[in-house]
């Protein structure tokens, strides 16, 4: 098997790597693009719609051809807004999934849905064609904090689309919500909250607003036209979720995740276990194991860019087995669940453990309810 060209030069070692059972395809397209939003994604370009999915199409021939893959456990459409492409798209791009991969019987498929592009015909398509769980993007319920955030949806959409999802057959799903958000109190995120976990989700995500440079929203900060959200504040409102949540039955088991039991991600599992994952599509990034060590890679940005390339990588780089051991550590530190300490970081977990922020049982270190909260201190720690 020989390693892939990449355009830069920088080649991926496929010898000894170990198989892919998890697989990211990245639909880059957006009817708006939300001025908090630095995701490689991009408005009016639907006319690329089909050159885009005939270049995912040829990228995983490609890399089914190059890479070792076992059955794939999860699938996960991102973006962008995948719910965007037309239905029968997704029917194709799932058919090509089956038949260059295997595909567990009892795989989860994944598809990010925006509720204003939505509706019961795609649901049902979607449906058959082997999705069964969906992450619906309602960012929230207050119209202030949607307006801030340029969110073109409302409440009353993303109700519509619950309902809709459920009468499809959809058991299982997701909401994202964001919070700190300039001109959000205390009291509309809690409401937030409450609409939210009367829509009966079997999983919550949960995001504190990070302004990017780079974003409108960071433009408008900038000069003034927003207020600045006190870091007091966004410890309040995190501590508001947590209760509201739990106090719904939620179990939160990663820095930004609440669930009902057994209804974890498991596509965002392989991510904090750092497990092999293939992702496909522009910007999407690959992280390989071999042995101790590892490699990402990651595709051309652009969607232009990319359906022309004849091998899709744009560039890359190898971890060797310190830097991939510092990474499994701190990628497992933000669940619940722990990870198993790895050698040479004795020094590092000591200190984490008289802060308070991590704790320990018996070769499994776990963060504790403050170090999830502080997560951003323990990666400091361990990198």
């Amino acid at each position: 098997m020989s390693a892939p060209a990449v355009a830069t030069g920088h080649p991926i070692d496929v010898l000894n790597m170990q198989p892919f059972h998890h697989l990211y395809l990245h639909i880059p397209f957006c009817r708006h693009k939300c001025g908090y939003c630095d995701f490689n994604a991009y408005a009016r370009l639907d006319g690329l719609m089909k050159p885009y999915v005939a270049a995912l199409e040829r990228e995983l021939g490609w890399a089914a051809e190059r890479f070792p893959f076992g059955p794939l456990s999860t699938v996960y459409f991102g973006g962008g807004t995948p719910s965007l492409l037309p239905a029968e798209s997704i029917s194709h791009i799932l058919r090509v999934v089956r038949a260059k991969f295997d595909l567990q019987p009892d795989a989860e498929i994944t598809l990010e849905a925006n509720p204003a592009s939505t509706d019961p015909a795609k649901l049902a398509v979607w449906r058959r064609s082997g999705v069964n769980r969906l992450s619906i993007g309602v960012q929230g319920f207050d119209p202030r904090a949607l307006a801030v955030l340029e969110r073109r949806t409302d409440g009353a959409q993303a109700r519509r689309a619950v309902r809709q999802a459920r009468n499809a057959g959809f058991d299982n799903l997701s909401l994202d919500l964001i919070y700190a958000v300039p001109f959000q109190t205390v009291e509309s995120w809690q409401n937030t909250l409450r609409q939210a976990i009367d829509l009966e989700p079997e999983h919550l995500s949960c995001y504190c607003l990070t302004i990017e440079a780079g974003t409108p929203l960071h433009r408008r900060l900038r000069h003034g036209q927003l207020p600045e959200v006190d870091p007091d504040a966004q410890w309040a409102f995190l501590e508001r979720c947590q209760s509201e949540l739990t106090g719904a039955g939620y179990q939160r088991y990663e820095v930004s995740s609440w669930s009902r039991p057994r209804r974890e991600s498991l596509h965002n599992q392989s991510y904090w276990s750092c497990r092999p994952v293939y992702g496909a599509g522009c910007g999407a990034h690959s992280y390989g194991r071999s042995g101790e060590s590892s490699q990402r890679w990651w595709n051309w940005s652009r969607p232009q860019d990319y359906i022309s390339s004849p091998d899709f990588v744009e560039d890359g780089e190898s971890l060797g087995p310190r830097l991939a051991a510092a990474e499994r550590l701190l990628l497992g530190l933000r669940t619940t669940a722990g990870v198993v300490a790895p050698a040479g970081f004795a020094e590092e977990l000591t200190r984490l453990e008289a802060g308070g922020l991590i704790e320990r049982a018996g070769e499994l270190v776990r963060p504790t309810m403050r170090g999830l909260d502080l997560h951003n201190q323990i990666a400091l720690a361990v990198l």
